[in-house]
């Protein structure tokens, strides 16, 4: 029924922009392994205006004494394609963790998130990604780290204050923190300033649709990309199960309007994408979020 009325739509015209009257679309960096200024150029070229920037790309791998220069040259790639950055998702690992018991290595790692963070200042973004834990988390030391990183996140959220650009914490899969939105919820709580950043493809528990329906409000920014249910994938939009009308219907009513950030990096039989790609991919979205709403308003 849904796709009889989509073409119907499309044959007399009625499709709808779900994402304003200029679109506002978005990839990371992390599309490419090192962007280059013919890749972010193609992109703005396909409609892709807007860029998070994926600071592991200056982090991993890369000598400390590396990584400001290399976010500098990242910076002047960005400005000769034209293309407008509109996140920085702040360096993560297993060890880099802001919830961590260690006090001391836990120390470390937010006063480097906090530099991070303060020299992300010069790509004027609007939002900070950040990771609310690591894992593997035990069950035991669950509500530590919890604690830990709400005391973290309390201390960077000043940081973030400074640059003009709100931080948001991402919900992540599996054992690490955030994996519910009541959790998440729970671990922003006291922090109403902070944002949620909603990844389409981290909620393991549950359908990302009942995410939005619970921890919509908070919502800053997104990351889209597919899966299949059980474990992140990153797959383009319609390679996996989610019911993208349905989902961007329940994004837009819950009040986010941002950048459509897509976090998409190879499709079902892990090929990598393009921008075009992305772009129709987008297209498609938008057709199936406007045949659901005119069903459901």
């Amino acid at each position: 029924m849904i796709k009889k009325i989509l073409l119907y739509c499309i044959l007399l015209g009625l499709s709808v922009n779900i994402w304003g009257q200029n679109r506002q679309l978005g990839t990371s960096t992390g599309l490419w392994t090192n962007p280059s200024v013919a890749d972010l150029t193609d992109a703005r070229q396909n409609g892709i205006d807007y860029i998070e920037v994926a600071l592991n790309q200056c982090y991993r791998g890369i000598s400390e004494d590396e990584i400001i220069p290399c976010i500098y040259a990242l910076k002047e790639k960005i400005d000769s394609a034209g293309v407008q950055v509109w996140s920085i998702h702040l360096p993560f690992s297993r060890t880099l963790d802001i919830s961590v018991v260690d006090d001391s290595a836990r120390e470390k790692n937010v006063h480097f998130i906090a530099q991070m963070i303060q020299l992300s200042a010069i790509f004027k973004p609007s939002r900070l990604v950040l990771h609310p834990s690591s894992e593997p988390i035990a069950d035991s030391i669950r509500e530590q780290r919890i604690a830990n990183s709400i005391q973290s996140i309390g201390i960077l959220r000043k940081y973030a204050e400074k640059t003009g650009a709100q931080l948001c914490m991402e919900n992540l899969p599996r054992t690490c923190l955030g994996n519910t939105p009541e959790e998440l919820l729970r671990i922003i709580e006291s922090y109403p300033d902070v944002g949620i950043c909603f990844d389409t493809n981290h909620y393991l528990q549950g359908d990302p649709i009942d995410f939005v329906r619970k921890a919509g409000h908070r919502i800053g920014t997104i990351h889209v990309s597919d899966y299949d249910g059980i474990d992140e994938r990153h797959w383009i939009p319609g390679d996996g199960n989610i019911r993208w009308g349905e989902l961007v219907h329940h994004i837009r009513k819950a009040g986010y309007s941002g950048v459509f950030m897509f976090e998409t990096t190879k499709d079902r039989d892990n090929k990598s994408v393009s921008p075009t790609q992305l772009a129709d991919s987008f297209k498609m979205i938008e057709k199936e979020s406007n045949a659901y709403g005119k069903l459901n308003n």
